[in-house]
């Protein structure tokens, strides 16, 4: 008896030091995000072994602006057997979009006499509005000439995943040494895919903030940020991106129900209705459904050139960093932070929650909304564990959740750096349900603090509010929703998403701090436990732009 004892004790202290060991030394801050964020793993899009991890290689170096298509460029000329792309937004004719096509062509180079046939995978978001196009263009039209200004927004966002396609597609026909494949992430209504990634032979990828648009087209371009990681931090990228492309590509036409195992599995997914709205709405391959439903998902990857664990060449990972300026940093600790897309906008939660009673157990249906996933989790964890400073990054900030963390953190004597764009995306965040513009936001988290406090003095000393400047020192105001094809109507507004804890976490990735990107949109998010990289990121990539940027004009501006 008390052998076994003993044998157990054994057991357990082994268990305690390889996840111990595993951990990598984690920081208390980073291991009371991992505890809070363990129970909505599932609810993500990448499994449990890969979700955190220490054996990352992470760049130094951040990559702004153009920079970051430059090393995209490079990355996908590297590469030997897979590329993986998933975006918002594509215009093929941007600088961003024109560089990844140079690199697509020095690939085709490479593999002129390879027997490997390289595969690249574009996904690309679409839109409830690219099955009205037609009716829009009507009444833009209409609109038009009514004089009421150019409202083209909603066309350019219809008719992008078409003519990206169409561009793309007749592109590859010059390219007989790579097999390119487009697919459009369908949604219902506002849950957007909203990630932007690239992973390279499931080794090494990218995450960032931009789009290939003309936004980022020189010398006008927006200022926006990308990171470059291998390890199994890309392998999970990879594992967010083949459950969206699988996802995606079970409600194309194109394949009908010719393929014997996509019946199969649209018929797991729920999807007996074929394209309709409920199908739309509640099949989100999370981690827990493919878990669930291994065997059906691993066909229908196979089916579509998507294995589940690629077993390829290693790609010169270390080789890569020092022949491409690239200032690599070993054994990096990196949680990937998800949420799935949902269908709903806020304004219909109520609505949600009676159609779950009604459906009962259906399988897909997401039990929690809001707050609960991965990448909210972190974010709050990480404010409310913050001693010292945050600093954040975002075009966007309207978040309920994250104003009332960050008032918290002001209450504790934390100082709280944010820059955003004065105006961006205006009309759009100040529709029913989105939270308000960046100067609502702003009010709202001083009042926040106010009240939490009831110190003006002390709000006033720990809160700093700023609107991002161009290098020259002039103002954005980012009033228009319109970016035309020279680049012209938004120039050099802030679009990255970024945020740094104590010198100890940094989160990069997709996430904005506003509504959508916190309750709608599927999104994807490294959350990196290093001071060396939290460091160097500030150094580069927050300081001296919060130092040019303009003060927020205080209370007296809210209404």
């Amino acid at each position: 008896m008390k052998y076994k004892k003993f044998i157990t004790y054994i057991f357990f202290i082994v268990v305690w030091l390889v996840f111990y060991t595993v951990r990598g030394n984690a920081s208390e801050l980073l291991n009371k995000v991992l505890k809070k964020t363990k129970p909505f793993i599932g609810q993500g899009t990448v499994s449990e072994e890969s979700y955190f991890s220490s054996n990352n290689i992470i760049d130094l170096n951040g990559h702004a602006s153009q920079e970051v298509f430059d090393r995209f460029q490079t990355l996908i000329s590297k590469a030997n057997h897979e590329i993986l792309i998933q975006t918002f937004w594509w215009e093929s004719q941007s600088q961003a979009a024109q560089k990844i096509f140079k690199g697509l062509i020095e690939l085709n180079k490479r593999h002129q006499k390879s027997k490997v046939k390289p595969k690249v995978f574009v996904l690309i978001d679409s839109t409830i509005l690219q099955r009205a196009h037609g009716k829009l263009r009507k009444v833009v039209k209409k609109l038009k000439a009514e004089n009421l200004g150019p409202i083209p927004t909603a066309v350019s966002l219809s008719e992008n995943y078409q003519l990206a396609k169409k561009y793309i597609l007749n592109f590859s026909k010059k390219l007989p040494n790579i097999n390119i494949n487009v697919q459009k992430y369908e949604h219902a209504y506002i849950g957007s895919l909203h990630g932007k990634t690239l992973v390279v032979d499931n080794q090494i990828g990218m995450i960032m903030g931009t789009n290939p648009q003309n936004y980022l087209n020189e010398p006008h371009a927006w200022y926006d940020l990308g990171f470059t990681v291998a390890g199994t931090a890309a392998k999970a990228m990879r594992e967010d991106f083949v459950s969206a492309w699988v996802q995606a590509i079970s409600y194309d036409n194109q394949f009908k129900d010719d393929i014997k195992e996509l019946k199969k599995f649209r018929k797991k997914l729920g999807c007996n209705w074929g394209r309709t709205f409920i199908c739309r709405a509640w099949t989100n391959l999370d981690a827990n459904w493919i878990e669930n439903n291994k065997s059906s998902f691993n066909s229908v990857s196979r089916s579509l050139g998507l294995p589940p664990k690629p077993k390829f060449k290693t790609f010169p990972v270390m080789k890569f960093f020092e022949e491409n300026r690239g200032d690599a940093l070993k054994n990096v600790r990196i949680a990937v932070t998800t949420r799935v897309g949902n269908g709903f906008p806020e304004v219909f939660k109520g609505f949600k929650i009676w159609m779950n009673r009604w459906v009962k157990n259906h399988k897909n249906i997401k039990q929690g909304y809001n707050i609960d996933n991965t990448q909210d989790q972190a974010y709050l964890v990480s404010f409310g564990g913050a001693k010292s400073h945050i600093h954040i990054l975002s075009p966007n900030f309207n978040d309920d959740d994250a104003i009332k963390s960050l008032a918290n953190a002001i209450k504790r004597g934390v100082h709280v750096k944010l820059v955003t764009t004065f105006g961006f995306n205006r009309s759009t965040e100040n529709y029913p349900g989105q939270g308000g513009d960046n100067r609502k936001g702003y009010c709202r988290l001083y009042k926040k603090a106010l009240k939490l406090t009831n110190n003006k003095q002390k709000v006033e000393k720990y809160l700093h509010l700023r609107w991002y400047t161009r290098p020259d020192g002039v103002r954005v105001d980012d009033s228009s929703s319109v970016v035309d094809d020279e680049g012209k109507g938004r120039p050099d507004a802030m679009h990255a998403k970024y945020a740094t804890i104590d010198d100890q976490l940094a989160i990069v990735g997709t996430a904005n701090m506003d509504t959508q990107s916190w309750n709608h949109s599927r999104e994807i998010n490294l959350l990196v436990d290093n001071k060396k990289v939290t460091k160097s990121w500030d150094n580069q990539l927050f300081t001296n732009v919060f130092k040019r940027s303009d003060k927020w004009e205080g209370p007296d501006s809210c209404q």
